[in-house]
């Protein structure tokens, strides 16, 4: 059973749709304007609403995957306490919360996968992007623990680092700062979202790849 949070993004779609053939789909999203067929619409800052759906899962070999991105795009010094923790839950706190509840689902089945989405350009750091930055750098800290406390159980946990795609946060950078960005992929052009779907099914079988950032931007700078 594939949960996938944050369904209503375009990468999150078009990874369903590849995978949906194969895998039982869970599609949760943050987007209450999103309508899709069999996706579920929830605020995800209240958490027991996240919280209610994955106590009531009742399947097998969990597969956590979230798609949540949450950008304030503020220099440092502009940065505020509000969204940084706007940020801050989204970018984080779903996988938190997830990892408490859903763990104990995984021992049970001496099976899990965590698969944490981040970006290329949020774990190396760059000009603007602090708070949103530090929400994705600390689920490789809850990714850390996870392994070490966990992996005796079957669990595993990695992350997915991307690169560019034509997604809305793409689309609302202005157009220097995108030509910019792609002078730093060494092929000059944007991601391939079909790229997604088979190192999820990677992961999901081969249980030696653990605690790994797996980069999947074109070899961005």
């Amino acid at each position: 059973m594939i949960i996938i949070c944050g369904a209503g993004s375009k990468l999150a779609k078009h990874t369903i749709k590849n995978l949906s053939n194969k895998y039982e789909i869970v599609a949760i999203s943050r987007n209450e304007k999103h309508e899709g067929k069999n996706i579920t619409n929830i605020n995800l800052r209240d958490y027991s609403e996240l919280s209610n759906i994955l106590k009531s899962l009742n399947g097998k070999n969990y597969v956590w995957i979230n798609f949540v991105a949450h950008s304030s795009n503020n220099l440092l010094v502009n940065s505020d306490k509000l969204s940084l923790l706007k940020d801050q839950d989204l970018n984080f706190s779903t996988n938190f919360l997830s990892s408490k509840i859903l763990i104990p689902k995984m021992i049970a089945n001496k099976y899990g996968r965590f698969i944490f989405i981040s970006s290329s350009r949020a774990l190396q750091g760059d000009v603007g992007i602090f708070s949103y930055s530090l929400g994705k750098r600390s689920n490789l800290s809850l990714q850390d623990q996870i392994v070490m406390e966990y992996s005796r159980f079957g669990i595993t946990a990695n992350t997915l680092s991307l690169g560019f795609f034509n997604t809305k946060l793409w689309q609302k950078l202005d157009e220097k700062l995108k030509k910019n960005l792609l002078n730093r992929v060494p092929n000059k052009r944007l991601s391939d979202p079909a790229c997604i779907a088979p190192t999820i099914e990677l992961l999901i079988n081969q249980p030696s790849l653990n605690n790994n950032i797996l980069k999947l931007d074109d070899g961005f700078r």
